[in-house]
């Protein structure tokens, strides 16, 4: 029998599986399963009847180009359509500014692939984003991980260790950020810690990577301004998607950031795939250019935001002393934090065998901490199976507490509990 390990690269014996990926191979086995694992959008405000329509508009106006291989920077209108999208928000950049990406997991992988040699330092939020924390790993990267508490990293914190890693002759090649909703805990962070990270990133001479997929997704408050719009020196690489607001099956992403740095991702992604795909950009574009998606955008943050609230009300009732959670503003997440001792991964499989499902805590920690939390999605399910799902899940953690059960529990919260 052939040992095909002995042939694969030193980075693919080493590569782990996706814990999210592999517990939605559950979640559609047809078992009475409630999920709150994935980051899934609810099917409901998939755009269906004006997806129907651009589609045979595309093809009967443009199908030669739709359906063609196109430029790996991607789609013209597209990127045009991408700046005035991002103009919204405060960021001024130009279509030579923007590449295209197969989702913004390509994006992060482009990244990687881009910047990072093994043993170089990423910096990250303590708990992180399980996909980017994954994408940097397979090029080697040590991650550094600095807590976060309500109001995004905690930036006296994030001094110290860039302080340490200068002393230790160690320079990180960027410090990877979710500022907004963030995954997997919800918080967003404040303009101040914005402002305090590009002043960290200049003097430490690092760039930043800003991931923000969730943005658009606000319930309530006052959004800041992204780091990219804040930042006037051109140090940031900003990252998203379309995936959590019109649809993931298109696997619209994109990369904005310096010429030199675009025009580096796209000789690195012409080995990976050539060009994304030309015919989802030529639908994502019509779709933008109609204004479909941000016509569309404040229903779906009505529904998200009443499932929140739902959420909250469900973990309120249901949970016993001594559990903590992150009330988002926004996004698909909340944070959910059990008492010391406590191992939200042995618990996992007993989940599985209740009927519900969760991530673990601890994928999400560069550092190997957060075995006592968990990640709820509430987009996905519905409020029914929210309310089903908590109560049990409250039910599993109360058999698994350390100590005995009080009827009153805590009802503040924070990320750093």
């Amino acid at each position: 029998m052939i040992d095909y390990e002995a042939f694969y690269a030193t980075n693919t014996r080493s590569a782990e599986r996706s814990l999210i990926r592999e517990l939605l191979k559950v979640s559609r086995t047809g078992k009475a399963m409630i999920s709150f694992a994935g980051g899934f959008p609810d099917p409901a405000t998939f755009p269906v009847a004006e997806l129907k329509e651009v589609t045979q508009d595309v093809l009967a106006t443009g199908a030669a180009l739709a359906l063609q291989y196109g430029p790996t920077e991607g789609d013209p209108n597209l990127r045009d359509e991408l700046v005035k999208w991002m103009a919204k928000d405060g960021i001024t950049t130009r279509r030579d500014n923007i590449l295209v990406t197969t989702s913004s997991q390509q994006a992060l992988d482009l990244v990687g692939k881009v910047f990072l040699d093994p043993g170089d330092v990423v910096v990250v939020e303590l708990p992180s984003y399980l996909g980017g924390l994954q994408a940097f790993r397979a090029y080697g990267a040590e991650m550094v991980g600095v807590i976060q508490d309500d109001d995004g990293i905690d930036t006296n914190l994030l001094a110290d260790a860039l302080l340490r890693l200068r002393r230790q002759r160690r320079r990180p090649k960027f410090l990877y950020a979710v500022p907004d909703f963030q995954n997997p805990s919800g918080i967003t962070w404040t303009r101040q810690r914005r402002e305090r990270l590009l002043v960290l990133a200049r003097e430490f001479e690092c760039l930043v990577v800003e991931d923000n997929p969730y943005r658009e997704l606000r319930f309530s408050g006052t959004a800041p301004p992204p780091i990219f719009a804040l930042d006037g020196e051109a140090r940031t690489i900003y990252l998203s998607t379309f995936s959590k607001t019109l649809a993931p099956g298109l696997r619209i992403g994109w990369i904005a950031g310096p010429e030199p740095v675009i025009a580096q991702c796209v000789t690195v992604k012409q080995a990976m795939d050539l060009c994304s795909p030309s015919f989802t950009q030529a639908i994502a574009a019509a779709l933008l250019r109609r204004g479909d998606l941000l016509r569309r955008l404040p229903d779906t943050v009505t529904l998200y935001g009443r499932k929140r609230e739902v959420m909250l009300e469900a973990l309120e009732r249901e949970m016993p002393a001594g559990v903590t959670w992150t009330r988002p503003e926004g996004g698909l997440f909340l944070w959910v934090r059990l008492p010391d001792g406590m191992d939200t991964g042995a618990m996992l499989r007993e989940a599985v065998e209740e009927g519900v499902m969760y991530v673990p805590g601890q994928p999400f920690h560069a550092d190997g901490g957060g075995r006592n939390a968990m990640r709820l999605n509430f987009s996905y399910p519905s409020e029914s199976e929210i309310r089903d799902g908590i109560a049990r899940l409250a039910r599993l953690v109360t058999r698994h507490l350390p100590a005995p059960v009080h009827t009153i529990h805590r009802r503040g919260t924070s990320v750093s509990d």
